[in-house]
């Protein structure tokens, strides 16, 4: 495949919290699908992350005081210089060709950013596993543009640095965040064939969790955009209980239904608790997944 620019054009950068049994897979990775500019900002790990970062000869840069994860990513675009910038996270594998599609597909399509099609690193998954990878394929893997990318993203680092991640997000919905205010500068976003592996958590409380805390991150984007109320509370609890379990079910997979209707409530419900906590003045908990 011809590129029109080299791998050298790429940083990837990797916010940390605690991923002592991931980050050196996730590096070797990526040094295997042919990244060498690589930037780690660990957010006050308790563990060996940091130790692991030593022995791994890469750019890292450690917190003294937790800030979240916005406040991470946005320090890695800051200290990139390459022409293009990756988001990646610990838990994640690139297949050896990921980058050199979501480079084709970023600058042919001419998108502000591409998010990889991503697929499940263990064969021998649990029900919580199936059942969000069935939403990542009726939701993230698929090509064509759209207004919204997550995680593994690839971007134009210019667009990133004059539309930074915003601190303000201590949790999830910091890439929201970006996307919208990117969007509404009248850029599009676009999928990937570039396939990226992630690691499930297998355990179905660390999924609840998870869902959870997306909920925290909806509750902060519409304190933030209250105007996207309605949209948010729609993703909650249309999107994933009903438009998705429809597009599982022409899929023929039924199974995976009641997963998805607990992951729109939950999300819906960790919005509530957090939106509840502001209105009562808690004090913001920064925590990994």
């Amino acid at each position: 495949m011809k590129q029109a620019y080299s791998l050298k054009d790429i940083t990837v950068t990797i916010p940390t919290l605690n991923e002592e049994k991931n980050i050196s897979q996730c590096i070797k990775s990526i040094r295997r699908a042919g990244i060498k500019n690589i930037i780690v900002i660990d957010g006050c790990s308790e563990d060996k992350t940091v130790e692991k970062l030593k022995n791994l000869n890469v750019d890292f840069i450690k917190l003294s005081i937790k800030k979240g994860l916005a406040y991470q990513r946005m320090l890695g675009v800051k200290k990139t210089k390459t022409k293009f910038i990756a988001l990646f996270d610990a838990d994640m594998r690139p297949h050896k060709d990921c980058f050199k599609f979501m480079i084709n597909d970023l600058v042919k399509s001419n998108y502000a950013g591409v998010e990889a099609t991503i697929k499940s690193y263990s064969k021998k998954l649990s029900y919580a596993d199936k059942s969000y990878q069935e939403i990542m394929e009726v939701n993230i893997n698929k090509k064509g543009p759209r207004r919204m990318i997550g995680t593994p993203t690839l971007w134009h680092t210019k667009i990133l640095k004059k539309n930074n991640f915003d601190p303000f997000f201590s949790g999830p919905s910091d890439d929201t965040d970006v996307c919208y205010k990117i969007f509404k500068k009248g850029y599009i976003f676009g999928g990937s064939s570039g396939i990226c592996y992630h690691l499930h958590r297998s355990n179905l409380r660390q999924y609840l969790k998870k869902y959870i805390w997306y909920g925290k991150g909806d509750a902060l984007f519409i304190i933030k955009h209250p105007e996207r109320t309605l949209s948010i509370i729609k993703h909650q609890l249309y999107n994933y209980p009903i438009k998705f379990s429809f597009l599982s079910l022409k899929r023929f997979k039924i199974i995976p239904i009641p997963f998805m209707f607990l992951s729109g409530i939950l999300r819906f419900t960790g919005m509530i608790i957090e939106l509840l906590k502001k209105v009562f003045g808690f004090k913001d908990n920064i925590y990994n997944t």
